[in-house]
């Protein structure tokens, strides 16, 4: 009776241990699918702002050339040819989709296609909105349907005049279609929304001018008679339509898609669509998996409970959880040791330079105090005080790395972080000719220093390995959360790489041992914080999340 019993209640704990393990696994499957979302869409955001601000500067530099006022008011055959050649390089060299001059009444006199058999010149765009609210307002910007091409683009305007009356407008065609192909290769479900809800931008040709949300009929109309978007029929997103797509502050796993998505400028924002399939099946199985190996686990552990005495078991256990804590403090050590033979011959050229200096100063000095010139030795040895604090600053900092780390969290300074983690690494990327860009909130965060600054140390070492020239750490707070994202410009993660990212003496490097990103895991999962990789359009970026302090 007694046996059964137990039976049952074993029985019934393994259930109530899938269902919990499941539940659990499910949520963070979840939030690791909204963070790197999330992630995705700051940095397809700022790329595409970064794009958008290029191409809004042309028209503004174009509309005080007095060049192209010139041909306006004279319609000089030789400048309004010399003017049709600027444009034609400035399309070649911006990569815009075309750059041409409205006159007064709209029609175009000059243009980057005029050589082209649908060249613009000659045809009227009074009917534009982008050129009326130019003529108005000084500036505009409209994305539609070309009149000739029928291909979509965005028409960014600048009204051009001479004292105080319209002369014309230039405008610039901005053409997104490499921006898509983009998009497209990194597999990423990226599109840009106009304020509508009207997808303009997309990775998938076939979601292009469908809409998030129902539009009204008024709303169809207005766009129709701007001829913003022709004779599309501006129809619900299926996966919209469906309720498929969750954003993701309220994504569940009934959802198979969660968004995240960013400002942009003008109204427009970026969408970036996870989808949670992939994620919610992984992370099922290992849920089970794990239940699975924990209850064969329990068995063992009954098992050993007969062979040998409860005391003997427990001394067992704390001896191994002891020895694999000191294993795993000995192999962050090591890393950080192997990581300081990589910096320590930057560090020593960085001590040289002030030692050479100190020791010129020195001898000054004693020239000059034998001379009886007190003042100028004085100023000399000033100096040897100043370079020898610098030497100091350099040492506390090789000396503070090099130390072990407590492992105990508490508030960091990311900017103390950052500028020792520069201080190190600061003569090798000299030699490389690359440079560290940090921006953003220079916040507090629950780590441990030298922790933190060894997993930025072999994060930036590895985009250096591969070939960056620009590292750029952004620092984005958001609720009670930082992260910290190091991105870069080198040759990128194949998908081969990315399989493996973090598995244990896994590496692409020929001398590496494959344990770098998985210690700098481990160290940052220590913070109760994570350690992801996102999916730039080009380069290789890493996301830290830690707790804001």
């Amino acid at each position: 009776m007694v046996r059964s019993a137990l039976t049952i209640a074993i029985a019934l704990s393994l259930v109530l241990a899938f269902v919990i393990s499941e539940r659990l696994a499910t949520r963070q499957a979840i939030a690791d699918v909204s963070n790197r979302a999330q992630s995705s869409a700051i940095l397809l955001g700022a790329s595409f702002r970064r794009e958008l601000d290029k191409f809004r500067l042309v028209p503004v530099v174009l509309a005080d050339d007095q060049e192209a006022r010139n041909a306006l008011t004279t319609r000089d055959p030789a400048l309004l040819l010399r003017l049709n050649q600027k444009l034609e390089a400035l399309s070649d060299e911006t990569r815009a989709g075309n750059v041409y001059l409205l006159d007064a009444d709209g029609v175009t006199v000059a243009a980057s296609n005029w050589r082209r058999a649908d060249s613009f010149l000659g045809d009227s765009y009074a009917y534009r909105a982008y050129y009326r609210d130019a003529a108005r307002s000084g500036s505009a910007q409209q994305f539609a349907l070309g009149q000739r091409s029928r291909r979509p683009g965005l028409y960014i305007s600048r009204r051009v005049e001479a004292d105080g009356h319209l002369l014309g407008v230039f405008v610039v065609k901005v053409d997104f279609s490499s921006l898509e192909r983009e998009w497209q290769e990194t597999a990423t479900n990226a599109f840009v929304t106009d304020g509508r809800g009207i997808i303009l931008i997309s990775s998938n040709p076939q979601w292009q001018f469908q809409t998030t949300r129902p539009l009204s009929g008024v709303e169809r109309s207005r766009a129709r008679r701007a001829l913003d978007f022709g004779a599309v029929p501006l129809v619900q997103n299926a996966l919209y339509a469906a309720g498929e797509v969750a954003p993701r502050n309220r994504a569940t796993p009934k959802f198979a898609y969660v968004e995240a998505n960013e400002n942009v400028g003008a109204g427009w924002r970026m969408h970036v669509l996870e989808s949670t399939e992939q994620p919610l099946g992984s992370a099922v199985t290992f849920s089970r998996l794990a239940v699975a190996i924990l209850a064969l686990v329990v068995a063992g552990a009954v098992l050993l409970w007969r062979m040998r005495r409860r005391t003997e078991a427990a001394r067992i256990e704390r001896e191994t959880s002891a020895r694999l804590a000191g294993m795993r403090e000995q192999l962050v050590q090591a890393n950080k040791l192997a990581t300081l033979g990589q910096i320590t011959a930057g560090v020593a050229h960085e001590i040289n330079q002030p030692l050479a200096a100190i020791s010129a100063y020195a001898g000054n000095a004693l020239v000059l105090n034998r001379r009886g010139d007190h003042e100028h030795a004085s100023e000399a040895m000033e100096q040897v005080g100043t370079l020898t604090e610098r030497i100091g600053i350099i040492t506390r900092e090789l000396r503070g790395f090099a130390k072990r780390s407590s492992g105990d969290a508490e508030p960091v300074a990311v900017e103390e972080v950052m500028a020792g983690t520069a201080l190190l690494l600061r003569d090798r990327m000299r030699m490389l000719d690359a440079r560290l860009e940090v921006e953003g909130a220079m916040l507090s965060v629950r780590a441990e220093r030298v922790g933190l600054e060894q997993v930025l140390v072999n994060l930036i070492q590895n985009a250096l390995d591969a070939g960056a020239l620009t590292i750029r750490i952004l620092v984005t707070p958001y609720k009670d959360r930082v992260a910290i994202t190091v991105s870069d410009d080198g040759t990128g993660l194949t998908d081969e790489v990315r399989a493996s990212l973090f598995m244990p003496f896994k590496t692409s490097k020929r001398n590496g041992l494959g344990l770098g990103l998985v210690i700098c895991r481990d160290i940052v999962t220590g913070f109760g914080g994570t350690l992801i990789a996102a999916s730039p359009p080009a380069g290789a970026a890493f996301v830290i999340d830690l707790e804001r302090a």
